[in-house]
């Protein structure tokens, strides 16, 4: 293919767009799926080659490419895929500003979902119940500082990256299986249909034993799919997560969708998704559908707060996980010092400062493979970085704190931040010295601004 005949697009796409029309076999827990990426050259010159993360193909032999191409075109592509790394060449170089569609066509089988502690493993995984897709897909690799983000997989956080994208999903399930996906859902008999835009991962989950109850509030959809033993569940979690969508929008900004769907998973833990969380039915264990001291309900809370950090303003969950996961802590700890003030306490004790769950040790801003299991994750991210953001809190007030992460949020909404971002957000808002707070909780060097450091040799302006 010469030069000229690169099919581009007559339209750049303001963000990548993805399309997925997929055939589920629930029952040997394998997806095809046909996909396609309309996207922008991301480099600003003219690229040749292109990279893109397939999480599930770090399990060999999991993941079956049988066909890369341009769309519409009726040569495929060469490609490699090694590790979860699938290069692509290009007949002819992709001129800056110009964009162009690639189809996929993949098999994968979605793994058993393993035993682990803490918080890490597949996200994509089945158990006897149900099956999750998390992160699932071929996705376009961001490209970063010249170079593009292909971070290797590691069995502890959030080894996943990628960009804001908008998405349309096709899903035909087998009869009897429900589909819970995020976005806006139409359904024509086996086939599920989403939309679900400016979003950073489409997530979906099925299962033949799900029963589904829902509520509205402040004209959003909260919709919970459940096991029939967790059935009785459901007030209690889907007021949890209403109330949590009704006090950080009141913090932080709006929601973006009109739905926000709660799914109960096979897995052990909690996992934030866009307009979609999994909880781990190992989490219902115990809960009797009242109360607020209970894991289901802080679970819960935390993984609504990541639509907040995670999905509107994007961080780098591998190299900086505090940025996302201390935050959805401390919107946690807002969540009950505002609906159960009498067991906040009780939620810093258990969560936070309780010696069963280890020392309280650990820089918080490491990178996800810099922390030698996944206990020490938790401690130092989880733990520590709430710990770091209630002393802030202390330090410059609560209405300083709450000003500064409005400001963050919405300046940063549907973009990528990393800690400078954030720092410059709360000097916009105080000009209290927190070196020292931050030499106490930081491993690396954290050129503060100015303001927030007593005009020190070398600061931000």
């Amino acid at each position: 293919m010469a030069h000229r005949e690169l099919p581009l697009l007559e339209e750049v796409p303001p963000r990548p767009l993805y399309v997925f029309n997929v055939t589920l076999d629930y029952a040997n827990g394998t997806v095809h799926a046909q996909q396609r990426i309309e996207f922008a050259n991301p480099a600003g010159q003219p690229i040749a080659e292109l990279k893109f993360n397939v999480p599930p193909a770090r399990r060999p032999g999991a993941v079956t490419l049988h066909d890369v191409r341009l769309f519409g075109q009726a040569d495929p592509l060469p490609h490699d895929l090694r590790g979860t790394v699938l290069t692509v060449k290009l007949p002819a170089p992709l001129p800056p500003d110009k964009a162009i569609a690639m189809t996929f066509d993949f098999t994968f089988k979605v793994p058993l979902q393993e035993t682990t502690l803490g918080i890490g493993g597949d996200d994509t995984s089945r158990g006897p119940y149900s099956l999750t897709c998390g992160h699932w897909y071929i996705m376009l690799a961001p490209y970063r500082n010249g170079e593009w983000d292909t971070p290797a997989y590691v069995p502890i956080g959030d080894p996943y990256t990628s960009e804001l994208a908008d998405h349309e999903a096709n899903i035909l399930a087998p009869e009897g299986i429900i589909i819970a996906a995020g976005g806006d859902e139409s359904r024509e008999g086996r086939l599920w249909r989403y939309s679900l835009p400016k979003a950073r991962v489409f997530a979906f989950a099925a299962s033949n034993l799900y029963r589904v109850e829902a509520i509205q509030q402040d004209g959003i959809s909260f919709i919970h799919y459940v096991y029939p033993e967790h059935r009785h569940l459901s007030a209690a979690v889907l007021n949890a997560a209403a109330n949590a969508v009704r006090l950080f929008s009141r913090l932080y900004g709006p929601y973006p969708y009109r739905v926000l769907r709660i799914v109960e998973t096979d897995r052990q833990q909690g996992q934030e998704y866009s307009g979609l969380i999994g909880i781990g039915a190992a989490i219902y264990a115990g809960y009797r559908g009242r109360g607020a001291r209970h894991d289901l309900i802080a679970t819960t809370v935390h993984e609504v707060a990541h639509q907040w950090w995670f999905n509107v303003v994007g961080s780098d969950q591998v190299r900086a996980p505090w940025l996302d996961e201390a935050l959805a802590r401390y919107s946690e700890l807002r969540f009950y010092q505002e609906y159960h003030s009498a067991d906040a306490d009780w939620w810093f004790e258990y969560f936070i400062l309780s010696r069963e769950r280890g020392p309280l040790v650990g820089a918080i801003d490491l990178a996800i493979s810099e922390y030698p299991d996944s206990r020490a994750y938790i401690n130092a991210v989880y733990r520590r970085g709430l710990i770091f953001l209630n002393e802030l809190r202390k330090r410059v007030g609560t209405q300083t704190l709450d000003a500064a992460l409005k400001d963050y949020y919405e300046s940063h909404a549907y973009r990528q931040a990393d800690q400078d971002d954030f720092f410059d957000a709360l000097a916009r808002h105080t000009t209290q010295d927190i070196r020292d707070l931050v030499r106490g909780f930081f491993a690396n060097a954290v050129t503060l601004p100015c303001r927030l450091s007593g005009n020190a040799p070398g600061c931000r302006q």
